[in-house]
């Protein structure tokens, strides 16, 4: 059955800062969030914008769509907290994608997600599932897979959604670049069977050992893009 991408709801306690909607949530609230939709089936697209989404959507309409499309919209990126105070916006927290994923990893094994990764540069996504369920925490990896650099049509193909749908997913993590794994997203949602679906790329390459989060101080401070 396909699930096709619904109207935007701005009913919910959004803001908008910089031409993007943003959700006024809290991290603990995202994850209550996920896990009902794991309970519930309801789909659940996650976006993650930080200050090169903002730049990015001004110039590609496309992109700027698939971000509105988006049931949750996190402000990924202290720039936009800032900004927000500036403009005296209620928009205090920042709420990254690879803080989610951290603490969904922390959770008991016993309501453990299960996560596919798709994307990421070959082998990535392999050592990142191989790492995941190595440490038996909240997320449990069911499957990978690393499609290369091709058009977001050639990562289309019927077989690739349908290994992805036969894995049943909790959480279907995609690591393509944020506008051609956004593009990715929208054209395949419908046929996607996973609740949860969310671009988180340089989650990826973190779970991998790859990629090492900066000190939580410079989190707090805002510099963890250096």
């Amino acid at each position: 059955m396909l699930r096709p991408l619904s109207a935007p709801d701005f009913r919910r306690d959004v803001v908008c800062v910089l031409g993007l909607p943003f959700d006024v949530i809290s991290l603990e609230q995202v994850e209550a969030r996920v896990r009902s939709a794991r309970t519930s089936r309801a789909p659940l697209l996650l976006a993650t914008a930080n200050l090169n989404f903002i730049v990015a959507a001004r110039s590609n309409a496309q992109f700027r769509q698939a971000i509105i499309h988006s049931q949750l919209n996190l402000a990924d990126g202290m720039p936009i907290v800032w900004v927000a105070k500036l403009l005296r916006v209620p928009l205090r927290v920042r709420v990254a994608g690879s803080s989610l994923f951290e603490r969904l990893q922390q959770a008991s094994s016993e309501t453990a997600l299960n996560v596919f990764f798709f994307g990421a540069p070959d082998g990535v996504a392999e050592q990142a599932c191989h790492r995941v369920n190595a440490s038996r925490g909240g997320v449990c990896c069911v499957g990978y897979e690393s499609p290369g650099f091709g058009t977001v049509e050639s990562m289309s193909s019927d077989d690739q959604i349908r290994r992805i749908n036969e894995a049943k997913p909790d959480f279907l993590v995609v690591a393509l670049g944020a506008e051609k794994g956004l593009a990715w997203i929208e054209r395949n949602f419908a046929k996607l069977e996973a609740p949860v679906v969310s671009h988180l790329g340089a989650v990826v390459g973190m779970a991998a050992g790859c990629i090492r989060r900066a000190p939580p101080r410079w989190q707090r401070w805002g510099l963890e893009w250096l």
